[in-house]
């Protein structure tokens, strides 16, 4: 009675496969994975499965589970819906995403964005977008002068190297 099915049978849970020793990983090396500035080498396994729900349409999403080789962190698994990415891009797009949500953490904790005196449409698009200029100008400022070699603060640290 009615229409037919849109969703096959159900996949292995994800845990499943964590634990399943015929699951294929394969070694990759992802730059800036949490502090590793020269990258870090992951194991990794992906697939693309159908995402179904009661009333929606089908669609499909790679899934990317991922596991530390030395242990130090537990697995995590990631999903998009554009199964064009390579898993390497989507976990990349994830690090990246991370960068940003930090940014804005510190921007509420440190700027009052979100604060009550910007609940109005108009407050938060007139000073949002300037706070967060000034706030990346005078990061970049900081910087600058940390790195160079004219300020009292790279000489002092310039006679620290040097001992």
């Amino acid at each position: 009675m009615g229409r037919p099915a849109q969703k096959g049978r159900a996949l292995p849970k994800l845990k499943t496969l964590l634990a399943n020793p015929a699951t294929r990983w394969t070694s990759i090396l992802v730059s800036a994975w949490y502090g590793h500035l020269n990258g870090k080498t992951l194991e990794i396994t992906s697939d693309i499965a159908l995402w179904y729900r009661p009333g929606t349409p089908v669609l499909p999403a790679r899934w990317v589970l991922v596991r530390d080789p030395d242990g130090k962190r537990e697995p995590q698994a990631f999903f998009s819906t554009d199964i064009t990415l390579e898993p390497a891009d989507i976990i990349a797009l994830y690090v990246r995403r991370w960068q940003i949500e930090v940014t804005f953490a510190e921007t509420r904790a440190h700027l009052g964005i979100e604060t009550q005196r910007q609940w109005t449409d108009n407050a938060i698009a007139r000073t949002t977008p300037a706070l967060l200029g000034f706030y990346s100008l005078i990061s970049l400022w900081a910087c600058d002068l940390l790195n160079s070699t004219s300020t009292p603060y790279a000489a002092m640290r310039q006679k620290e190297i040097v001992k």
